[in-house]
């Protein structure tokens, strides 16, 4: 590598040489002359092209190819170097020596170059859990252990029924035939039927109470306080292409017939007509729910349309439907809140007998009669 510094060196101090020898030179001032020095001394450096004098007669200028290497070319006699043959011999040194220089030095890219970013592992601590010291043997993280989700087996989750074919009225089946209406249904108020016998008091007091339609028993308890023994039956029927399901409650009864999960038919007999253990009158209390999750927790529903049907208009309105017959299953335990009430202290009210119904009751108790005169007479 120095060799080829130290002969770079040389030939530059040869081209200086030249440059300034040609300047002691004596050229005589002829036109041709003048015109050439004028063309070299403006042409290319490295004299890869020259270009040739013109003549006076106007004739074409032509391009010379590039020269021949000094080896291939006959050398001048010593002492006798013309300013232009040293002045060629100054650019093919030169030339040879960037050329040489060139091809040792590594390739510079035209780009900054990004150096190689080694990848490392970066440990991810914990929020919860302090940095370690350099100096601190390596502790293991414990993982909090996973919450263990226990699943709760509730007997009799769901049960077969068949579709109902159609509803009934639950007393004097299949039409209500010697009961009354004696209050009706009214959205945030009352939100079912009460139904009593043309005899009026307690003369209904253990009369048959039946099943409106085909269904399965998914609540029968004594509930207390002003309800008495309660039962509610689920339903399945299909309407408009959709398989609908609604809750029939019946309440204030005298005995029950049937148990939870047992499959009921239509105007099977479940319960006996009865008081709230003395209460009221004898009457009974008739639901009808859209909303299959309210079991006896009304007041966390919505009292009105939207979970309720008005009884009468129901029933009236579904007395014979398509599909009935077929198996279908469906849930049994939906009453979420029930599972908080403890049923077991709350008050019993059995012998506490008011003395009868509402005046309402007793209003609809004479019309009832006088539509009975009517029809006798």
């Amino acid at each position: 590598m120095g060799a080829k510094i130290f002969a770079g060196t040389i030939a530059f101090g040869l081209v200086f040489a030249a440059q300034t020898y040609s300047q002691q030179v004596e050229i005589p001032r002829d036109i041709n002359v003048s015109s050439q020095q004028h063309a070299e001394e403006e042409g290319p450096i490295d004299g890869a092209v020259a270009a040739q004098p013109v003549s006076r007669q106007g004739a074409t200028t032509q391009t010379a190819s590039a020269p021949e290497t000094p080896t291939n070319q006959a050398q001048p006699a010593p002492g006798k170097l013309t300013v232009e043959e040293m002045r060629r011999r100054g650019a093919l040194a030169a030339q040879r020596m960037r050329n040489e220089l060139a091809s040792e030095q590594p390739r510079i890219p035209d780009g900054p170059v990004r150096p190689a970013i080694k990848a490392e592992a970066v440990a991810v601590r914990p929020f919860n859990q302090p940095a370690r010291q350099p100096n601190q043997p390596t502790q293991p993280v414990l993982q909090p252990e996973p919450t263990v989700v226990r699943q709760v087996h509730l007997s009799n989750q769901t049960a077969f029924t068949r579709l109902a074919d159609g509803f009934d009225f639950p007393v004097g089946k299949p039409d209500a035939q010697g009961y009354y209406k004696a209050r009706g249904f009214r959205p945030h108020g009352h939100l079912g039927e009460d139904w009593d016998g043309v005899g009026g008091g307690d003369t209904d007091l253990g009369d048959p109470i039946y099943s409106i339609g085909d269904g399965v028993v998914v609540f029968a308890r004594d509930c207390h306080m002003g309800w008495g023994n309660v039962v509610i039956v689920r339903h399945a029927y299909r309407e408009d292409g959709m398989t609908k399901n609604i809750d029939s409650l019946y309440g204030h009864l005298d005995t029950i017939l049937v148990r939870h999960g047992q499959a009921v038919k239509r105007g099977q007999q479940i319960a006996t007509l009865g008081n709230a253990h003395g209460l009221y009158d004898a009457h009974l209390h008739l639901e009808i729910r859209k909303n299959i999750e309210i079991g006896m927790s009304r007041a966390k529903f919505a009292q009105d349309f939207s979970n309720y049907y008005a009884p009468s208009e129901f029933i009236l309105l579904h007395r014979h439907l398509q599909g009935g017959g077929a198996r279908y299953r469906v849930a049994l335990n939906t009453f979420a809140y029930d599972a908080r009430i403890p049923w077991d202290k709350l008050r019993n009210y059995s012998h506490a007998h008011t003395g009868g119904g509402s005046s309402q009751s007793a209003a609809a108790l004479k019309r009832a009669l006088a539509a009975q005169d009517e029809v006798a007479h």
